[in-house]
């Protein structure tokens, strides 16, 4: 055989195994996508594809809340009421204790004036909060006690208004009264430099002891009882005054000449006063009565 007929046979084969060896891979690739490759579940997005415009609902519209207001405009039907206003509760606060009386509940009312006027107070319930300077109320009476050394000349007491006529009366209880003067008076005013008269107990025996009647200001003695002998020693007097004037009584039998104290308001004083250098004074007030007419 010549070699040119093997060329020829050589190249037919070799086209025959090409052709069959591009069938398998065609096959195989097609099977490989059929079974092997991932499934896609829509066509690829493209760079042109148009995203779909959503269409917002509307809201709902709500209308304006008008003012409250008291005031109707013109045209308008009617005014909107003002939403009711919350009224705050009434504070109760008691009357202060009537003078006298408060003795009695333990209390000594707003309504004294202490003296000196520089004396800090407190107060609950329309009576001071104790003690009130030196003072004490319980059981009726007014309590006080004064023991100690002083560098000067003092008064203390406590000052009630009076009615523009009448009478007070009051008695007192002494249980020592060594170097120091119990005091009960009438003045025009809650101030012992005002017009005004005092009676005045001086130390000494308790149960043998005089009365003195002083005006005030200055302290000048007008009149004094005899020497009362008194067991217990409970010494009373009794105010009365109007049209500018008071008169004192006594022990009910003694009674003083009037004494001016001024045409306007009157004011009770009870207290006392030291003297420098050591004092003790231990003295109820009790009894007191005051009537207006």
């Amino acid at each position: 055989m010549s070699n040119n007929n093997k060329r020829s046979i050589d190249s037919s084969i070799i086209a025959a195994l090409i052709g069959v060896m591009g069938t398998v891979c065609v096959t195989a690739v097609t099977l490989y996508f059929s079974y092997f490759a991932p499934q896609r579940q829509g066509p690829e997005p493209t760079a042109n594809v148009v995203l779909p415009t959503w269409t917002v609902p509307p809201t709902a519209t709500i209308a304006n809340t008008p003012m409250p207001t008291d005031t109707v405009q013109v045209g308008d039907p009617s005014s909107t009421p003002a939403p009711p206003s919350s009224t705050p509760e009434a504070t109760f606060t008691p009357a202060p204790p009537a003078i006298g009386s408060d003795w009695a509940n333990g209390c000594i009312s707003v309504l004294w004036k202490p003296w000196p006027s520089t004396i800090q107070t407190s107060e609950n319930q329309g009576c001071l909060l104790e003690p009130v300077d030196l003072f004490f109320a319980d059981d009726g009476r007014l309590t006080f006690l004064a023991n100690r050394r002083y560098e000067d000349t003092e008064v203390h007491g406590l000052f009630a208004l009076l009615p523009a006529n009448g009478a007070a009366s009051i008695s007192v209880y002494l249980k020592s009264l060594q170097d120091g003067e119990v005091w009960m008076g009438v003045f025009a005013e809650p101030n012992i430099e005002s017009q005004g008269m005092v009676i005045v107990i001086p130390p000494g025996n308790v149960r043998q002891r005089v009365l003195v009647q002083k005006t005030m200001p200055g302290q000048l003695e007008v009149q004094q009882t005899a020497s009362f002998a008194k067991d217990p020693p409970v010494y009373d007097v009794v105010f009365t005054f109007g049209s500018g004037t008071v008169t004192t009584t006594i022990l009910r039998d003694t009674v003083f000449n009037p004494v001016p104290v001024g045409a306007g308001q009157q004011w009770l004083f009870v207290g006392y006063q030291v003297k420098k250098g050591n004092n003790r004074i231990d003295a109820e007030f009790l009894n007191l009565l005051i009537q207006g007419q």
